[in-house]
């Protein structure tokens, strides 16, 4: 029997970094849910923890480990509380109502849900804000008449508990055996152990019924501020598997490979002539070995979680061998194997890219400043000829030439004066919009005349691709297997940054270098190409000033743009696509960014 069902949550966020400001923002939104929805609203007595977080990061304790604030039901049955883990907020949440414990007497006069019910309220809280996060676990516990069921974590056990889950947390029929037992009477199956990717994990506990203080510093508190252990270990294998998502989104391996051999190929055809092949496997060459240094610190951070994933919980004994920690266990080790493997294979990439391209030597002075004084114009009719206006300050040809960057950017206007501020740092010339126009000697030209003319008068071209447009295919063209990105509304740059996008690369594919802020819909043809996801890091500086002088500009010797343009506060790497779309849409049956589904179940009577 069943005597009481309790709900425990555990959302991981990031403490610093590009996230770092929507993270607070979730903890203030969902903190001021919790006091709304949930009535914690007084302070935990004998903790001296406030009743409010900070309003910023930057009024977070030090980096280290540390509670920040807590709240409480007035009748002291749930909690909330904030922790900060070194790199990561932790927000926790304990929900056990005493209307919830089964009466004496057994009888209950409706449903009983409270999982349902206790599930549903932190799910409107905590959905908006999932896809900020590095990870969630939620965690259904029950006290439970059945000791030695629980000793061995009996199927039948579970499928009895599966059937007050939400409908979302509930197993596949007869999949019930992935149970592992734990010391002193308490059992853990996790619900839906995959895809490996999940960022949202789902536990049931069962709890024999005198080992809820037991069971309360494994899952929730041993009377301290302290993190207890489960959250502790669930906090480093949510690290595992954000690096997994990252690395599965992110990872340009095999298509850096492919271009590689392709080039290759193609420069043994070309021959001496195969210049353009050539420098765009040097180009490769500097990716590989970029990647390479990224995946092998990506390799460092999961071997470190997986360490600490064994230091959090004693799995010594069978527990470890079975379950949901071995599936952890299992995953880190063949990630780490997989990471491995990629590190080498760009070296290798590396190697035969540099080796090809050392075919075609570069020649003497060979760069942006070499252009003709007066380049043709690739595109324009011979009958609508270009003015011979030259701009003030933007000479034609010769050295100075080269530092000229034209820069394509949409609607974000906090991106643009970002990147303008890191070019100016790096000693470049990123073009306004006023020069461009001086170009074509016209009060009011065209989009087109503008950029056929600064083009060929640039070093470089940097496309700054940003989640300006909400867009989607229409559903009457869907096919049997779209992809998520084709059936749900999703993110896009503006029309122009793609139009004068595919100018540039018509026109000056080897020196074109695009930058992504944030997550959008996937342009087609890209991979490959020279491109760069955009962090608030001195490694992403570092990347584009290496591209940028690699295609010839010459980037500011010393190391003081490190810091340059303000990439931390740019709400483009957070931005939704579902706030803009009208109740009932898709973004309203589907966490945004998650491939978890929402529950759909009104909470239950109780």
């Amino acid at each position: 029997m069943i005597l009481d069902q309790q709900f425990v949550a555990h959302l991981y966020l990031p403490a610093d970094g590009p996230h770092a400001e929507a993270a607070q923002r979730a903890v203030t939104e969902i903190w001021r849910g919790c006091a709304a929805v949930l009535h914690l609203t007084e302070p935990v007595a004998g903790t001296c923890l406030p009743g409010l977080p900070p309003d910023s990061p930057q009024g977070l304790p030090a980096d280290g480990e540390s509670a920040v604030a807590a709240l409480q039901h007035p009748a002291g049955h749930s909690q909330v509380i904030l922790r900060r883990h070194h790199d990561l907020l932790v927000l926790s949440v304990a929900l056990a109502p005493p209307e919830a414990v089964r009466p004496r007497d057994g009888a209950v006069s409706v449903p009983w849900l409270w999982w349902r019910t206790l599930d549903y309220q932190w799910d409107a809280l905590v959905r908006a804000h999932l896809p900020v996060s590095v990870g969630e676990s939620r965690i259904y516990l029950a006290r439970v008449e059945a000791r030695e069921q629980s000793a061995v974590a009996d199927p039948e056990l579970y499928r009895t508990l599966g059937e007050v889950l939400p409908a979302s947390a509930r197993r596949p029929a007869g999949r019930h055996d992935r149970g592992v037992a734990l010391a002193d009477g308490l059992a853990l199956w996790e619900d839906l152990p995959e895809p490996d990717e999940r960022a949202l994990r789902r536990f049931v506990l069962a709890v024999r019924d005198d080992a809820d203080p037991v069971a309360s510093a494994l899952a929730w508190s041993d009377g301290s501020t302290a993190m207890p252990p489960l959250a502790r270990y669930l906090l480093h294998a949510a690290k595992i598997r954000y690096q997994l998502r990252i690395w599965q989104r992110d990872g340009q391996a095999r298509l850096l490979r492919d271009s590689v051999d392709r080039l290759t190929a193609e420069l043994r055809t070309a021959g001496p002539s195969g210049r353009a092949e050539a420098e765009l496997l040097r180009l490769c060459r500097l990716d590989a070995l970029l990647l390479r240094s990224d995946l092998k610190d990506m390799r460092r951070t999961v071997e470190i979680a997986a360490d600490n994933m064994g230091r959090a919980l004693d799995l010594a004994g069978p527990a470890g061998r079975s379950g949901p920690f071995a599936d952890d266990s299992g995953l880190a080790e063949s990630f780490v194997e997989r990471l491995e493997d990629e590190v080498a294979y760009l070296a290798e990439a590396a190697e035969r890219a540099g080796l090809a391209a050392a075919s075609v030597p570069v020649l003497p002075g060979a760069g942006a400043q070499d252009r003709p004084a007066r380049p043709p114009v690739t595109g324009r009719a011979p009958d609508v000829p270009l003015p011979d206006v030259p701009a003030a300050g933007l000479p034609y040809g010769g050295p100075d030439a080269s530092r000229n960057v034209f820069v394509v950017y949409g609607r974000d206007e906090p991106v643009r004066c970002a990147v303008f501020d890191f070019l100016r740092a790096l000693g470049l010339n990123p073009l306004e919009w006023e020069e461009l126009v001086a170009l074509t000697g016209k009060a009011t030209p065209t989009l087109g005349e503008a950029v056929a003319r600064a083009l060929p008068l640039a070093g470089a071209v940097v496309v700054l691709l940003t989640p300006d447009d909400v867009v989607g295919l229409h559903p009457d063209l869907h096919e049997p297997r779209e992809s998520r990105a084709e059936k749900g509304p999703s993110l896009q740059a503006r029309p122009n940054v793609l139009l004068e996008l595919g100018m540039a690369l018509a026109v000056h594919p080897a020196r074109t270098l695009i930058l992504q802020f944030g997550d959008m819909r996937p342009v087609t043809d890209l991979g490959g190409l020279n491109y760069i996801r955009v962090t608030d890091s001195p490694g992403f500086r570092s990347k584009v000033a290496n591209r940028l002088a690699l295609l010839g500009c010459p980037v500011k010797a010393g190391q003081d743009w490190l810091a340059a343009g303000d990439f931390g506060a740019l709400t483009a790497y957070d931005r939704d696509p579902s706030p803009l779309l009208p109740p009932g849409g898709e973004a309203d049956r589907k966490h945004a960014g998650s491939t978890e589904p929402v529950s759909q179940e009104a909470p239950p009577p109780v």
